[in-house]
């Protein structure tokens, strides 16, 4: 049973290289030489002939010929393998340069704006700004401990505690083709072109949750915001940031902000521009400071966070 199983097998192979080759020499006859064509055609019919009268004693040798006339007719390239890997690369590269271009595109959360949403590094440090760290509870952690608070959770360690790094999250490019962005979705966008912005924070992408669109009217009464004369609740995410519970604080005045620095300022969106805040919003450069921005320097909206695996990990809201 065993050998019969075999000489099937081995039937089955030969008549798909049959197949194959002369598959192979239809498409590839006009740059082949004449000669390596006659040779590979009658070395493919002695093996097709074996074949039919199934003498599988055969096969081995038939096929060896038959592969041996196929080296002569296309030779191997020299550095043949590396030459396959480059273009398994170039093309690898370049789909996803595409998907980043028009699908989705990575983006790190840079500050703490949108917490505690999303995470910027925790605590927050910059040239002007330095906080400690967050000190370590049980001592010192191991080597274990600190490999996965850094491959998981994100963790900076340094001498005396341990920063969170930024969240990474998608960015869906692509939705914003087909319909109008929405109210409370959080957003990333250009700030080229936002004037009031210090020079040094312009070219930079922003992220923050859109409260209005072309046309609205914007208020805040803390902790509320207002959206042409009513409360904004289209998302779960607004009853979260209304709580002032689990690190949210509502929308609150800011005296020294351009817009919105008091209950009864009101800011109107001009046509074809988004207003937008952080869900931070004691600690926020948003739209009160420097008004609305266009809609062509939108980017796309946040979908997903994928690193650090935290309990923020999972879609945006």
């Amino acid at each position: 049973m065993f050998t019969w199983w075999k000489r099937r097998a081995a039937l089955k192979q030969a008549r798909e290289v049959v197949k194959n080759t002369h598959k192979l020499l239809r498409m590839h006859r006009d740059i082949i030489a004449p000669v390596d064509v006659a040779a590979v055609s009658v070395a493919a019919d002695h093996l097709a002939v074996a074949v039919k009268a199934q003498n599988a004693d055969v096969l081995e040798s038939l096929t060896g010929k038959l592969d041996e006339k196929l080296g002569k007719a296309f030779p191997r390239q020299p550095w043949a393998a590396l030459r396959e890997n480059v273009e398994v690369f170039l093309v690898a590269a370049i789909v996803a340069m595409g998907v980043r271009t028009f699908f989705i595109q990575p983006f790190k959360i840079p500050t703490g704006s949108m917490q505690p949403t999303l995470y910027g590094i925790y605590p927050y440090r910059d040239e002007q700004r330095m906080e400690p760290p967050l000190p370590y509870l049980a001592g010192q952690p191991s080597l274990p401990e600190r490999l996965f608070g850094m491959a998981v959770q994100g963790k900076i360690y340094e001498a005396n505690g341990y920063r969170s790094r930024g969240d990474h999250i998608f960015v869906d490019r692509f939705t914003y083709h087909f319909r109008k962005p929405q109210r409370g979705e959080v957003i990333v966008f250009d700030t080229t072109e936002i004037d009031r912005l210090p020079e040094s924070s312009r070219g930079k992408f922003y992220i923050k949750r859109l409260i209005g669109l072309s046309g609205d009217t914007i208020q805040i009464q803390p902790p509320y915001v207002l959206v042409n004369d009513k409360k904004l609740d289209s998302r779960p995410a607004f009853e979260r940031i209304y709580s002032r519970a689990d690190g949210y604080n509502g929308y609150v005045l800011v005296p020294g902000a351009e817009f919105l620095h008091n209950a009864g300022n009101i800011f109107q969106v001009p046509p074809r521009d988004l207003f937008v805040l952080g869900d931070n919003s004691r600690s926020s450069l948003d739209g009160r400071f420097w008004g609305s921005l266009p809609e062509r320097a939108l980017i796309g909206r946040a979908i997903f966070v994928y690193w650090p695996m935290t309990k923020r990990f999972g879609l945006v809201d």
